[in-house]
């Protein structure tokens, strides 16, 4: 009995010894997991301002270009360098891509689907961004991302602009940019959920507008699609304006006429952007048409060809 006892006693001390070994693990697991995450955020931050430095230390050297990032209420705007800034560039992308088709109720697939496409779409986008701001890619001469970086959440938005070569045009109001001709274009505005009303958008835009006018370009071109009423918005207070082009007999360019760009409007805006917050009654969309050519909330159908 007494070694029965003994025995007992010996296995409940190396239970509680046990215990207090996985009680002592959880705890340094625990602190090793804060110091990760404290870390972590430390080097999100400093990445995210390494890409300003880089700009700032490479335009010191060329003396040829001015500073570009701008700063206002807690956002600051740097420029996208590196794999860490274009993989969250991506991912944003490729969740206000989803989220609209959601929205619009036009997703060609069932939800349970959406996260693989989402990671499949961020991958090719992080390559694409990789190649096009080191290099000329298609019709796009120079490009360049910008990103926003808001304080206590990190990059929270980005924005491509870029000098291509025509033509351009649009299913809708046809085309505007003649073949071979230079323009400044802007796409893939994309802010996060949790960061917007916080100037990240007109802020990026700010920037996108006085890298254009340093190329010593006129005006800014973009796509929007007619469903997608807060981009409309943003765009008409920066003085984005539906132009009309022309519909040759022979069709649009095959680059314009993919089913995947039907209900998009080409819409020009004269540099340097200035923002205007104004609403008129005139259109649903809340923009004032005082110098349109052609109401964007023209829906494709009306005006297919």
């Amino acid at each position: 009995m007494r070694k029965m006892r003994a025995t007992s006693t010996t296995r409940c001390d190396g239970l509680a010894r046990a215990g207090r070994v996985d009680v002592a693990r959880d705890a340094s697991t625990s602190a090793v997991g804060d110091e990760t995450r404290a870390r972590g955020r430390v080097v999100r931050r400093a990445l995210a301002d390494r890409p300003t430095r880089e700009a700032a230390e490479d335009e010191d050297a060329r003396g040829t270009e001015a500073r570009r990032e701008k700063s206002r209420g807690g956002v600051d705007v740097v420029v996208a360098t590196n794999d860490f800034a274009f993989e969250i560039a991506a991912n944003l992308r490729a969740t206000a891509f989803y989220d609209d088709l959601a929205e619009r109720h036009e997703m060609p697939f069932p939800p349970r689907f959406t996260p693989t496409f989402h990671r499949e779409f961020a991958q090719r986008e992080r390559k694409a961004l990789r190649e096009r701001t080191t290099r000329r890619v298609g019709p796009a001469l120079e490009s360049r991302c910008f990103m926003a970086d808001c304080e206590g959440l990190g990059l929270v938005g980005c924005l491509d602009v870029s000098v291509r070569e025509g033509p351009c045009a649009s299913q809708i109001n046809g085309v505007c940019v003649p073949e071979g001709a230079s323009y400044a274009y802007v796409d893939n505005v994309a802010v996060d959920a949790a960061a917007r009303r916080r100037g990240a958008a007109k802020l990026m835009m700010e920037c996108a507008s006085d890298w254009v006018e340093e190329r010593g370009i006129t005006e800014i071109w973009t796509h929007v699609h007619c469903d997608n009423v807060g981009a409309r918005r943003l765009y008409h207070a920066y003085g984005f304006r539906a132009p009309s082009g022309s519909h040759p007999e022979q069709g649009l360019p095959n680059y314009f006429n993919g089913e995947r760009l039907k209900g998009l409007i080409l819409m020009r805006a004269p540099v340097p952007l200035v923002y205007e917050a104004r609403v008129d009654a005139v259109c649903g969309c809340g923009a004032c048409f005082a110098r349109v050519d052609e109401c964007i909330c023209v829906k494709p159908a009306v005006v297919a060809r």
